[in-house]
Parts: structure tokens; C-alpha cells; sequence
């Protein structure tokens, strides 16, 4: 029984050496019960971290991030001449966009998005060569002018997209939006009939990159069609729509 045990104390001792060089010797890797080492690299690290807060992210009731934007575009408008009325020329010029967009996704399974936006979508009128009507009295034949045209934008998306990788994300939003106009009316908007309210549709295409979750690095483009409303109406201008589109970069936000 005594050399059982000596040989059995014999062993664990051996074993415990050979373990012990094991640990110490650098150019051996060491290996878990499933064959792999245990002794990971920085990016196999970050990449571990990375899809564990995804899959936190992932795994919420309710999941709620914000961008904020800040861009530059232009503005295409269409005045559509009284029947009987020489067209009006219209020429785009650069407006600018800042302002924050949320994002709410309910299991998963539905997501939308709203905020507010401020938009520069001023452009410039040339008037038809034309005598003036009697009733207008603000109209000049063939003059051009800089019409003001800044709105508070509200919007209401479906929110469609996801994760392409654990660090890169492509999102698009689409749906109406409610305009107010914010800049205050000239003589030139008056005499054009153009209207407070802006009623449109709008479409977001954005791409994101997680560098330090929860902050991720944004860059899009967004389009909007103003004017389902009818944004003007006098003697002799029958109707006024809009096409803006901007370009924009900024930074998403987690919660």
C-alpha cells in the first residue's frame, strides 16, 4: 500500500513539473479543453468585444440611437406657370442642413425614425417677361430674385437596414415629413404666394461606423420632395414643388 501511494504522490509531483515548465516556456502556446489558445490577440479581443455589445444591442426591447447631422445641398424648384403664362426660370442654390434624427426599434422587428432638421432650401426665381396682372401688384416682368425658403423639418420613417459587419452599418429612412418655415416672408416670397407649411416625402441613406461603441462616425445622403401641399398659388403661378437633396456627415449615439 505504501508504494501505491509513493508511486501515486510520484506522479502528481512529475505532473505538476511538466505543467510548471509548460506555463514558463514562452514559444508553447497554451490550449483549452477544446484544442484552442487561450492566449488571444488584441484584434481577436476587440472583435470579442465588439460582438458582445451587438449582441447586447441586438438582444433589447426597445433599442435607441440618435444621429446628429450637419450637411450641405441644394434646391431645385418648380414653378409651374397660370395656363396662358410664360414658364418662370429657376435656378438651385446651396442651403445647409443640421439637425438630429432618432431612432427607435421595438424587438427587432419594427423600426422607425423622427427628429427635427433645419433646412436651407432658398432658390432663385426669374419672373415670365410678361405684363403684369392687374391684381398683383408685387410683380416685375423678367426680374430675378432670391427667394428665402428655410424650414424646420419634422419627419416620420420606417426605418430599414442593420449591421453589414460588427463595426459597419447601412440604414434607410423614408416617409412623409412636415415642414414650417422658419425664414421670415420678403416681398419676393409673397408675391410668389409661397406658403408656410411644407408637406413632402424624404429619403435617408446612411452609412455608420462603430470606432468606440456607443459613438459610430456618420456619412449619407438625403433627398426630399417639398410641395405635395402646393407651396404656391397667384395670378399667375398655378403651382410650386421643390426638390432638395444635401449631403451629410456627423455622429451616432447609443443609448
Amino acid at each position: 500500500m505504501k508504494k501505491v501511494i509513493t508511486l501515486f504522490l510520484m506522479f502528481v509531483f512529475i505532473s505538476g513539473l511538466q505543467t510548471a515548465k509548460s506555463e514558463g516556456d514562452p514559444d508553447k502556446p497554451l490550449f483549452n479543453k477544446y484544442g484552442k489558445s487561450e492566449l488571444l490577440s488584441k484584434k481577436e479581443l476587440d472583435y470579442n468585444k465588439a460582438k458582445k455589445e451587438f449582441q447586447f444591442r441586438s438582444g433589447k426591447i426597445i433599442d435607441f440611437y440618435v444621429d446628429f447631422q450637419l450637411g450641405v445641398g441644394g434646391t431645385s424648384a418648380n414653378v409651374t406657370s397660370a395656363s396662358g403664362v410664360q414658364d418662370y426660370k429657376t435656378a438651385s442654390k446651396l442651403g445647409f442642413k443640421t439637425g438630429a434624427l432618432f431612432y427607435v426599434a421595438l424587438f427587432d422587428m419594427f423600426s422607425f425614425s423622427s427628429g427635427l432638421s433645419f433646412n436651407g432650401k432658398s432658390f432663385e426665381l426669374t419672373n415670365p417677361n410678361i405684363k403684369p396682372p392687374v391684381a398683383d401688384t408685387t410683380f416685375k416682368p423678367g426680374s430675378t430674385m432670391y427667394v428665402t425658403a428655410n424650414y424646420l423639418n419634422i419627419p416620420l420613417n420606417i426605418h430599414l437596414g442593420g449591421k453589414l459587419t460588427e463595426t459597419f452599418e447601412i440604414d434607410f429612412n423614408g416617409g412623409p415629413y412636415l415642414g414650417i418655415r422658419m425664414s421670415v416672408p420678403d416681398n419676393v416670397s409673397n408675391g410668389s404666394g409661397f406658403k408656410n407649411f411644407d408637406l413632402g416625402l424624404n429619403g435617408t441613406i446612411t452609412g455608420a461606423y462603430t470606432f468606440a461603441y456607443p459613438l459610430s462616425a456618420i456619412v449619407g445622403v438625403d433627398l426630399q420632395y417639398g410641395g405635395l401641399n402646393n407651396l404656391g398659388s397667384t395670378a399667375t403661378v398655378e403651382r410650386i414643388s421643390m426638390l432638395n437633396y444635401t449631403f451629410f456627415s456627423g455622429l451616432r449615439v447609443g443609448f
